[in-house]
C-alpha cells in the first residue's frame, strides 16, 4: 500500500503592477511551457495522466494529487520535481514574472513541507497545508 500524501503545486506568471509588461509575461510563460515540454527530465507531466493543469488565460501551471506515493525516486513524482526546479531556476536567473509554491502533507501530522520561490508574490498563500479534524459520523 505505502505511504501517502496529498500534494499540490502552482507555477505562475505574475506581473508587477504594470499591465504594460503582460505581453512580456505572456511571451514568457510560453517560452517556459516550449522548454519545460521539450526537456526529457520534465516532459512527462505534460502527459493527459499525469494531473496537471494548464490555464493560459491566467499563466499558470497547476498541479493537484489527493492520495499519492510522492517519493523522488518514482519517475512521475522525479518529473513534477524537475519542473519546479526548473521554475525556480528561472526566477533565480532574474526572470521576473515566475514564481512557485508547493506544499505537501503526508499522513503522518508532523509531515507537511512547504516551500516557495519566485516573484515574492508566494506569501499569498497559492498553495498550503491546512489540518483539520473530521468525524466519519459527520456529513
Amino acid at each position: 500500500m505505502g505511504y501517502r500524501s496529498q500534494v499540490a503545486y502552482c507555477i505562475r506568471f505574475v506581473a508587477r503592477e504594470d499591465k504594460e509588461t503582460h505581453g512580456q509575461m505572456r511571451d514568457s510563460f510560453y517560452t517556459f511551457l516550449a522548454e519545460a515540454k521539450s526537456k526529457e527530465e520534465t516532459a512527462l507531466c505534460f502527459h493527459e495522466d499525469e494531473g496537471l493543469e494548464i490555464d493560459e488565460d491566467k499563466l499558470e501551471i497547476r498541479f493537484f494529487a489527493s492520495d499519492v506515493k510522492w517519493y523522488e525516486d518514482y519517475p512521475d513524482v522525479a518529473c513534477h520535481e524537475a519542473l519546479m526546479n526548473l521554475s525556480s531556476e528561472w526566477a533565480e536567473q532574474g526572470n521576473e514574472f515566475i514564481g512557485g509554491a508547493f506544499a505537501r502533507a503526508g499522513e503522518s501530522v508532523e509531515d507537511a513541507v512547504e516551500r516557495s520561490w519566485g516573484t515574492g508574490e508566494e506569501d499569498y498563500g497559492w498553495v498550503g497545508v491546512n489540518r483539520s479534524v473530521y468525524c466519519d459520523w459527520k456529513d
